[in-house]
C-alpha cells in the first residue's frame, strides 16, 4: 500500500498466484498507466524495492504469466461527484530495469499488459467476410480471435468483401481501419483501449470522438484557493507544443483551410477503365494536386464480378492526412493536471485561459477551447502528488483540420 497522504490518493497492487515470500519486504514505489488513440494496448507498470538478501532468496521468475491486480483510489474527488477509485487487471510479462539502490535493496520494474495483447500474439486469423461492414468484422475478431470483453465501436461503412490471410487479429482491426468510413465519408477510423471497465477495446473515428462533449473544463488562475492538487480540475503546467504547421499539413495532403489535398487514380482492370479522384487542382503542372496514390478498384464492375463494391475512390486518397493529425509533431496541448480517472484517451477536454483585462471575465484568450486527448499518462509515486500527463489535439482534427 501506498499513500500520498498530502493529496490523499492511495494506490494498492497485488499479484495473483505467487509465494508470500517473493512478496515479504516489497515495496511498490511508483505506478504509471497509459493509453493512447494510436496503441490497441494499455502500458502498465510498476517499480518495485525490494529487500536483496531475504531467505529463502526469492525467484523473480515468479512473477511471469501472474496477475497485476492495482486500485488507486482519491476519496477527495467524491465531492466533486468524481467516481473516486480506478481498477486495473493485466498480465505481467516483462521484468526490467533491475539494480541495487543501496546494500539491501534492488529496484527493478514490471510490466503489465491486457491479457487480449498475448491473445493477439499467439492468434491467427484466416477467414472470409462476404460484403461485411468493418464494424461488424472487428467486433467478430476482437470478441473471437483476441478474447475481448468489453468493446466500443462505431457503426462503419460500407460494407465490403474481405479475406484475413493468416495475420493477427489487430491486423484485421488495422486493415479494416484502414478503409472504415464514418458517416459515409469521413476515414479516420482508430482502434484503441482504454482502461474503462478494466479494458476497453474502442474502434471509433476522430470525428465522432471531436463531437463529445468535454468530460472536464480546465481554467487557468492565479495560485489561490482551489489552485493545486487539492481542485480537480486545477492546471498545474501547460504549454502549446504546435498551433499550426500548413507546411506539414501540405506535405500530408491537407491543404489551407483543411482541403483535402489529394488525388487518386484508380484502375479497373476488368472494365479497363481510369478515373481520378481527389483534387481537381492541376496549378498547370501535371494531373491532379498534393499526394498522388494510385489503387486497383472494381468500381463499376462489381456486380459482374460477383462482389460488393471496395469503394476505394472514398478512402485511400484521405485516409493518410486524417492520420497524420496525430502525429506527434501536431500536439497543440500537453497538459499535467492533478489525477482523475475519468480522463481517456479519445475524451474531450475544455481549456478556459480567461483575460485579466476584461472586466466582465468573459474574454478569452487565444489557446482557450475543445481538445481531444490523443494519449495520457497516470503517475503516482509514494509520497507525491498523482498527477495526469495528456497530449492533446484541437477537436478541430474531426473536420481534418490541425
Amino acid at each position: 500500500m501506498a499513500d500520498d497522504t498530502n493529496f490523499s490518493t492511495e494506490f494498492d497492487v497485488g499479484f495473483s498466484g505467487v509465494s508470500d515470500s517473493l512478496l515479504d519486504q516489497i515495496t511498490v514505489e511508483e505506478v504509471t498507466l497509459g493509453e493512447s488513440l494510436l496503441t490497441p494496448g494499455l502500458q502498465t507498470s510498476v517499480r518495485v524495492h525490494s529487500y536483496f538478501h531475504y531467505l529463502p532468496v526469492k525467484n523473480l521468475d515468479e512473477f511471469k504469466n501472474t496477475i497485476m491486480t492495482m486500485k488507486i483510489n482519491k476519496a477527495s474527488l467524491a465531492k466533486y461527484k468524481i467516481p473516486p477509485d480506478l481498477d486495473v487487471l493485466a498480465t505481467t510479462y516483462r521484468l526490467d530495469k533491475r539494480k541495487m539502490i543501496n546494500n539491501v535493496t534492488e529496484e527493478f520494474v514490471l510490466h503489465g499488459c491486457h491479457q487480449t495483447l498475448l491473445d493477439d500474439a499467439s492468434s491467427l486469423v484466416s477467414k472470409k467476410w462476404k460484403c461485411t461492414r468493418p464494424s461488424a468484422v472487428v467486433s467478430e475478431v476482437l470478441r473471437s480471435c483476441a478474447g475481448a470483453n468489453v468493446l466500443d465501436i462505431e457503426q462503419a461503412d460500407p460494407a465490403r468483401d474481405y479475406i484475413a490471410e493468416n495475420i493477427r487479429p489487430f491486423q484485421v482491426v488495422s486493415q479494416q481501419a484502414n478503409v472504415a468510413l464514418a458517416e459515409g465519408t469521413d476515414p479516420s477510423f482508430l482502434h484503441y483501449m482504454t482502461y474503462e471497465k478494466l479494458g476497453t477495446h474502442c474502434f471509433k473515428s476522430l470525428k465522432k470522438l471531436s463531437k463529445q462533449s468535454p468530460v472536464a473544463t480546465y481554467m487557468f488562475q492565479e495560485t489561490g484557493a482551489i489552485s493545486g492538487h487539492a481542485y480537480p480540475y486545477s492546471i498545474l503546467t501547460h504549454n502549446f507544443p504546435c498551433d499550426f504547421d500548413l507546411l506539414s499539413d501540405i506535405l500530408n495532403g491537407v491543404g489551407t483551410n483543411g482541403k483535402n489535398n489529394n488525388n487518386l487514380v484508380t484502375i479497373n482492370p476488368v472494365m479497363k477503365m481510369f478515373n481520378i479522384f481527389g483534387s481537381s487542382d492541376t496549378f498547370g503542372c501535371g494531373i491532379g494536386s498534393g499526394l498522388p496514390k494510385i489503387a486497383t478498384s472494381n468500381m463499376g464492375s462489381a456486380k459482374q464480378q460477383n462482389m460488393c463494391e471496395d469503394n476505394s475512390h472514398l478512402y485511400i486518397h484521405k485516409r493518410q492526412a486524417r492520420m497524420a493529425l496525430l502525429d506527434q509533431d501536431k500536439v497543440a496541448l500537453r497538459i499535467i493536471v492533478p489525477w482523475n480517472p475519468m480522463l481517456n484517451a479519445g475524451k474531450v477536454i475544455e481549456l478556459v485561459l480567461p483575460n485579466k483585462n476584461n472586466p466582465n471575465g468573459i474574454t478569452r484568450n487565444y489557446g482557450s477551447g475543445t481538445y481531444l486527448i490523443a494519449s495520457l499518462k497516470h503517475s503516482i509515486k509514494r509520497g507525491q502528488p498523482a498527477v495526469i500527463t495528456m497530449d492533446c489535439v484541437s477537436t478541430t482534427v474531426g473536420t481534418g483540420e490541425v
